[in-house]
């Protein structure tokens, strides 16, 4: 009885002080599912998987971090004044990298403006500048694949050539120590919980009803620009920048989550490389169960939200769960930066 006197005033607490999210995934869905382990007989409780949540955000970045420190890249690259639009700026970083790994056998005999192809791998995040009216959208690339990558013969005129000479440039600095690859992915993925897909126009056929000069109704086709969204994502990265497969890296690395692990959106591997080869599907070790059916009762969500927020506090309690340091700090970014969107709205 004590204990779970303890637990209630614990979970009290938890309300009280808004750290519910860093404990259990508030999502309706996830809270009526969980995985069970086919041979331990394990379950772990479902997630939404949504970078905009709080419990789940924080967690997909430090499982990004940790993917990057893997590939152990060695170039830190920011290119400025990427476009006002993510479909510009991909479409920008797509040219620069094109001009990078082509190189150029330069014009006639003598080979006049040669230039050598670096085989760089990425792995880029666009980023909102403060002053975004002025400067738009810029790009933070890890790279790889390279030791050096020469700034005034290479980058600067691949990126004036990819802007069409409208862009400034940030700086680029080699990763010295290990220790360093954690600054920088931590700096690279603080804003990545917040979505940035963007919308692009495109030309569609749709019929509108017409009266022709004696008033009689009739159907025309016309043709008319909608904005639709951009297939542009806002974190991409190149085939061959991690040392293997991003499912194989997730399993080895995160194994005691594989069961949640679902399909990323607002990834993509770039415009540039081709299209990923079939693979054997591998069947999971963990299935999704269902406990509960769908509902719209308000008290029997509070319910479930409740029976969640207990369980984790008894989870924590036994030593069954251990909160990180990364994903604390992760999560504590995030809810400062949603409650200031609450606070001053979106543009602040």
């Amino acid at each position: 009885m004590m204990e779970q006197a303890l637990l209630t005033t614990q979970a009290q607490l938890a309300e009280t002080y808004g750290v519910v999210h860093l404990l259990f995934c508030p999502n309706a869905w996830a809270l009526r599912h969980h995985f069970i382990h086919h041979g331990t007989g394990e379950t772990i409780r479902a997630r939404c998987n949504r970078w905009d949540c709080l419990y789940c955000g924080p967690r997909k970045v430090d499982q990004w971090r940790q993917m990057i420190q893997a590939a152990e890249p060695t170039l830190f690259l920011t290119l400025t004044k990427a476009g006002t639009t993510v479909e510009e700026a991909a479409r920008a970083l797509t040219t620069f990298l094109q001009y990078v790994r082509r190189g150029s056998k330069g014009r006639g005999p003598n080979h006049i403006g040669a230039r050598l192809a670096y085989p760089v791998e990425y792995f880029g995040v666009l980023e909102r500048h403060r002053n975004f009216a002025e400067n738009g959208f810029h790009w933070h690339l890890l790279l790889r694949g390279v030791e050096h990558l020469p700034y005034k013969e290479i980058i600067q005129p691949a990126w004036r050539s990819a802007r069409h000479g409208e862009a400034e440039i940030g700086h680029i600095e080699k990763i010295r120590k290990p220790q360093a690859i954690g600054y920088v992915t931590k700096y690279l993925t603080k804003n990545i919980v917040y979505a940035e897909k963007g919308t692009r126009e495109k030309e569609r056929e749709m019929l509108f009803l017409e009266l022709d000069a004696q008033g009689n109704r009739h159907l025309e086709r016309q043709s008319v620009l909608v904005e639709v969204e951009s297939h542009a994502r806002r974190i991409r990265y190149s085939r061959n920048f991690f040392p293997e497969q991003i499912s194989d890296l997730r399993r080895r690395l995160f194994s005691d989550l594989e069961g949640t692990e679902v399909k990323e959106e607002g990834e993509s591997t770039g415009a540039e490389t081709p299209a990923e080869e079939e693979q054997p599907v591998q069947r999971s070790a963990w299935t999704l169960v269902e406990d509960a059916e769908m509902t719209t009762d308000r008290d029997e969500y509070k319910r479930r939200r409740q029976k969640a927020l207990l369980d984790a506090l008894e989870d924590i309690q036994a030593g069954r769960r251990r909160l990180s340091r990364r994903v604390l700090n992760t999560w504590a970014y995030q809810r400062r930066e949603r409650n200031k969107k609450i606070v001053y709205g979106d543009d602040e």
